[in-house]
């Protein structure tokens, strides 16, 4: 999702920070929801595993959620793992040699590009979907997730510009078929982007 919603060469965003951070949240949620960490029911996360994940950021974000005492909504969580969702990926990406961080000065402001250290990697997910979906080959439960965060962040006009419109319903068609967790957090991510959107916030 963090390669989807950069440019594969200059590192810029393609994305608003706040529509960025939530599709990263979501993300993040994804993975456990991958691993059966967590489950989504009646629209709130519950922790069935505490077993730590290998990955730090996912150890990071199991925490969090396991330090409640009560179950939250997916809503909430998104909006609380949004605020620095974009910074940890970020930083898992360089741990990880993935991309270079660029610093630059405006005035008093300064900004840091995330630029990727090999743009055949960075817009892998970008041609792997693009193609797919264009030849109507099938995706797998991953691929179908991170298509699902395309359509909720409104990258997959980036992504898949010039589709005819029976593949966006097509997919919207498998995306229901995904287990109810990741439905429901793709749901709940799209309705979230768009409320940002209309407040602008």
């Amino acid at each position: 999702m963090f390669r989807l919603a950069h440019h594969d060469t200059t590192g810029r965003p393609l994305l608003h920070s706040t529509v960025a951070g939530l599709g990263l949240a979501a993300a993040l949620l994804a993975e456990l929801a991958f691993t059966d960490t967590i489950v989504i029911e009646h629209d709130q996360v519950h922790v069935i595993s505490r077993t730590p994940p290998s990955d730090a950021l996912a150890h990071t974000v199991l925490d969090q959620l396991a330090g409640e005492t009560i179950a939250h909504t997916v809503r909430t969580w998104l909006a609380f793992l949004s605020q620095t969702s974009h910074e940890q990926v970020a930083s898992r990406m360089l741990r990880s040699g993935h991309v270079r961080a660029e610093t630059s000065r405006r005035l008093l402001t300064k900004s840091t590009t995330y630029v990727p250290t090999d743009a055949n990697v960075a817009a892998w997910p970008w041609a792997r979907l693009s193609t797919r979906l264009r030849n109507a080959q099938p995706l797998d439960a991953f691929d179908t997730v991170l298509a699902g965060l395309t359509l909720a962040a409104d990258l997959h006009r980036h992504v898949l510009d010039g589709v005819p419109g029976h593949v966006i319903t097509s997919l919207r068609q498998l995306i229901d078929t995904t287990p109810p967790s990741l439905r429901l957090l793709l749901h709940h991510t799209e309705a979230a982007i768009g409320d940002a959107v209309l407040t602008g916030h």
